[in-house]
């Protein structure tokens, strides 16, 4: 029945729904899937529209009078909805109240600071420890049907058993089942680290399984580097980030990511290979553990501004 109703049918059937003659389901019955998510996306920004101040209760209104000409219209001459209603009444929205957002997906955006972390319970009862200076980014309306997670930095991950769990990121996809893993997805950095159950790493160049103890790492378009930890968990978690085997510049980058510092290495090798870690709650130890067992000198020229030497 959707596929025969035309785009006329679709405007009436729209202002019935917003005038109540319809119900949620009744409309959902009428039109596609993806119009009825369209339409629901309009009638909250109208909802919102409604609270405001009284120089936009007069737009609203002028918003109102379309509806009711859209239901009186008859004749064949009216253009499609989709392509022209929707989208005039969403540009009147857009720039009178500053809605856009309410017609993209309905993502929840999660993100730390300097030296943060935060732990989020997602809708499926998974947990997420996310590292500083890091972002995930979900879909809360589709997560029954499509669990992926956006990730821009780093994150530990304890899956609940069920459907499958996605992690996408800019370096390649993370795939699980029910398992425990982390992953540091930056730039041109990614490594992934099964701790528990299985997991399935897939990048531009290669396809992995991981199992527990096993480990991935590409660098700056390397080829993939496989390896085994003794860690049960990552140690960021407990306030300690450990490297290894790791050009010193992710080092430098993981510092300015926890103390919220900037770091001048133009006179140094950053390339030179680090094995280490360091603490999260005392700066003066990190740059001691991190420098001067690479015989690098550091010095503050200004205030949070570190210059690197030998």
């Amino acid at each position: 029945m959707k596929n025969q109703n035309s785009n006329i049918d679709k405007d009436v059937f729209l202002a019935q729904w917003l005038d109540g003659q319809l119900s949620d389901i009744e409309l959902k019955n009428l039109v596609s899937e993806a119009d009825f998510k369209v339409y629901k996306k309009l009638k909250k920004g109208i909802e919102v529209s409604e609270k405001l101040e009284a120089p936009i209760d007069q737009s609203f209104v002028e918003i109102q009078k379309r509806i009711t000409q859209k239901q009186q219209e008859k004749q064949p001459k009216v253009r499609p909805l989709y392509r022209n209603w929707i989208v005039g009444v969403a540009a009147s929205i857009v720039l009178l109240f500053g809605l856009f957002s309410l017609f993209g997906n309905d993502n929840v955006i999660i993100e730390t600071g300097f030296g943060e972390n935060k732990t989020i319970a997602l809708l499926d009862g998974s947990e997420v420890i996310l590292n500083s200076k890091s972002k995930i980014t979900y879909d809360k309306d589709d997560w029954e049907n499509n669990r992926v997670l956006t990730l821009d930095g780093e994150a530990y991950f304890k899956v609940e058993k069920g459907n499958t769990f996605t992690v996408k990121t800019a370096n390649g996809f993370v795939t699980v089942l029910g398992t425990q893993f982390n992953v540091n997805s930056t730039n041109d950095f990614f490594d992934v680290v099964c701790y528990e159950g299985k997991v399935s790493v897939n990048t531009t160049t290669s396809e992995h399984v991981l199992l527990p103890t096993n480990s991935l790492r590409k660098i700056n378009g390397d080829p993939t580097e496989l390896s085994k930890t003794q860690l049960i968990k990552p140690t960021w978690v407990s306030g300690e980030s450990t490297f290894k085997s790791v050009p010193i510049k992710y080092v430098i980058s993981a510092l300015e990511d926890q103390y919220n510092l900037s770091f001048n290495s133009e006179s140094i090798d950053d390339s030179i290979i680090f094995t280490g870690s360091f603490p999260h709650n005392n700066i003066d130890v990190a740059l001691k553990t991190v420098f001067e067992t690479m015989n690098i000198k550091y010095s503050e020229k200004e205030e949070r501004n570190i210059k690197l030497g030998y």
